[in-house]
């Protein structure tokens, strides 16, 4: 008996092809959608094959605080947001779904000033956007957060109203 290899290497990709396709034929997601006894939890999509926790949004817990009249005055909004990979939850008045604040979380510059701060050598506007502050305070992939945004400048003004506009409230 000869073995042919162009053979072989057909059959080869034959069987390839059919495993394949088998696998694509499984059921690999789950619904997207928030239980209905709790309508600030999102389910993201995942596929049976990954781990539990894995998924589009960043590991987080981080409180809001929002002051419209300044650090002294009463807080208006005071939202707590988790992300754990494929859930997010946000409890109290947050300005968006946990889920679009959870991916938000994903963008660099957001990262980046959610636990860096602003870049001390900027230069901004001396625009007044008025006395709102934000306490920022938890963890974002283990990294700790604490952070103040306000409405200060022409740089604390655009990082409220466009850098962080997922997660405050409009101003």
């Amino acid at each position: 008996m000869t073995f042919n290899p162009r053979r072989i290497a057909t059959l080869i990709a034959i069987v390839a092809a059919i495993t394949l396709l088998a696998a694509a034929c499984g059921d690999s997601t789950t619904d997207i959608g928030a239980p209905s006894d709790n309508p600030t939890t999102t389910q993201a999509p995942t596929t049976t094959q990954e781990p539990l926790g894995a998924g589009p949004y960043s590991i987080a817990d981080i409180s809001f605080v929002i002051h419209p009249d300044g650090v002294d005055s009463a807080a208006t909004a005071d939202y707590r947001l988790s992300c754990l990979g494929d859930t997010a939850t946000v409890t109290g008045d947050a300005p968006n779904s946990a889920g679009v604040m959870c991916l938000a979380l994903n963008q660099l510059d957001i990262r980046g000033l959610l636990t860096n701060g602003p870049a001390p050598d900027r230069i901004c506007t001396e625009n007044y956007g008025g006395p709102n502050v934000a306490l920022i305070t938890g963890t974002l992939d283990d990294v700790a957060i604490d952070t103040i945004a306000n409405r200060i400048n022409g740089c604390a003004i655009n990082d409220w109203d466009v850098t962080l506009a997922a997660l405050l409230p409009t101003a």
